[in-house]
Formats: structure tokens, sequence, C-alpha cells
């Protein structure tokens, strides 16, 4: 009794100490709380990794045990569950709830300090109302032979955008913006007839910054943000809505 015992005890210390990390199919780290934002709609007919709203997801396993994952809905915006593909090994679902977990008949296996190759994603084809954000919340986490929740967990969003395809700089006019410059050294400076929100995105979708700006002069401070290309995203209190790409130094 007492190895089964000391057995049981290693186990669940085993998993307890077990490290889930996730990338995308590219290598960039998916960190707990990432925002991934997307301004097309993926192809229900044609779903391949090269696809604008393809999101790739690698699961890493550190320890030198397999892990169980499984994927958990959180919430869903402005989206009825439909219109979508969800991966997870070994399957792929097209419509998803709130509350449920993936895959529903067990878990996706990860091996002992390896990964679950490139076959997991997530796809939106939804566009919702046409006028607010989809969003999804989803939750990746362990779970031991119990069925209960271990280690660590990530929690990532994806969100589907349409204001989010670059405009005119008469677009941002109508949105009572007048930017100073789309190639910037340290700050994004401009004028505002209006308050409202402006947020900042990598060219990976990924949400920066998201800054409260008043009628006036103002600016987004980027001098900690490395050169490339980023779309910042203008909304006003009264629901306006226009973006375009920035250039850092």
């Amino acid at each position: 009794m007492k190895k089964i015992t000391v057995l049981f005890v290693c186990l669940c210390t085993s998993l307890s100490f077990s490290q889930m990390t996730m990338k995308k199919l590219d290598g960039t780290p998916i960190n707990n709380g990432d925002i991934f934002t997307y301004s097309v709609l993926g192809d229900p007919n044609n779903i391949t990794s090269t696809d604008p709203a393809y999101l790739g997801l690698k699961i890493y396993n550190s320890s030198a045990s397999s892990i169980n994952v499984k994927m958990k809905v959180i919430s869903m915006t402005n989206a009825d569950g439909t219109n979508l593909q969800f991966c997870i090994d070994p399957i792929c679902v097209g419509t998803i709830s709130v509350n449920s977990t993936y895959p529903s008949s067990g878990p996706s296996v990860v091996p002992a300090n390896g990964q679950n190759g490139n076959f997991d994603h997530f796809v939106n084809s939804n566009a919702g109302d046409g006028i607010n954000p989809v969003i999804y919340v989803l939750k990746f986490y362990m779970i031991n032979t119990f069925g209960a929740e271990v280690g660590n967990s990530i929690t990532i969003t994806y969100k589907y955008d349409s204001t989010l395809s670059t405009t005119s700089f008469n677009d941002l006019k109508n949105t009572g913006i007048a930017l100073k410059s789309t190639l910037v050294d340290s700050q994004i400076e401009f004028d505002a007839t209006t308050s409202g929100r402006s947020e900042l995105y990598d060219v990976n979708g990924r949400l920066v910054s998201s800054t409260r700006y008043t009628s006036g002069y103002n600016y987004v401070d980027v001098s900690n943000l490395n050169a490339s290309v980023y779309i910042i995203s203008f909304i006003t209190d009264e629901g306006k809505k226009a973006s375009l790409r920035i250039i850092k130094k």
C-alpha cells in the first residue's frame, strides 16, 4: 500500500510541475492573455495555414512525462459558435459553445519534451453583425488522469474586427483624427476633434497598447517598440472607427 501511495504522490507531483508553453507556427510565443486580431474572415471551403485568418497553435511540453491538454471556451462575443474551425489533435470541430471543452471525448496528449505538431488551429469565418468585433476567449489547460486541472494554463483571445482593414487619411478625418505622420520614431502624434480610444496592433494582430485620447493634441508612446509595421485604430466615443498602417523607425 505504501508503494502505491508513493507512486500516486509522485505522479501528481510530476503533473503539477509540468510546464505547457505555446507558439504560433512561425515561432512567435503565445502568452497568457494575448489578443490576436484579424481583419479578414477565413475561407470555410479552403482552410489552410496560409489563410490570413488562420491562427496556428503549437503546444510544447517541457516535462519528462506526457501531458494531457484540453481547450475550454470561456466566452464568445457577437458570435454563436458556428462558421469556424477549431482543431486540437486528434479532432476538428466546426461549432463550439461556451463552457464546453475540446476534445470532448478525451484530452490531446503532448509527448514528453515534445510538441503537438502543426495540426492545431483556430479560424473564424463568422462576420457577426458586420459592425462589432467577433471575439472568442479560449483557455488551454492541462488535466491529470482524474480529469482535474493541473499546472499552468494559457488563455488567449481571437478577435475578428473588420474595421482594422486599413483606411485612408480621409477616413481618419471623418473620425476627427489628423495624424501627423505614418513614419514615427518614439511617438505617434495626432490631433483629435473628440475623445475616444486608440489601439495599436503589431503585424501578427497582437494588441500592443490601448490608450484613451481627448480632444486636442495627443500622442502614443512607441519608444519601447521594435522597428516594424504596426496598425493604429481609432474608435471615437460616438462609435466611429478608422485605422492606418504606421512604420516605427
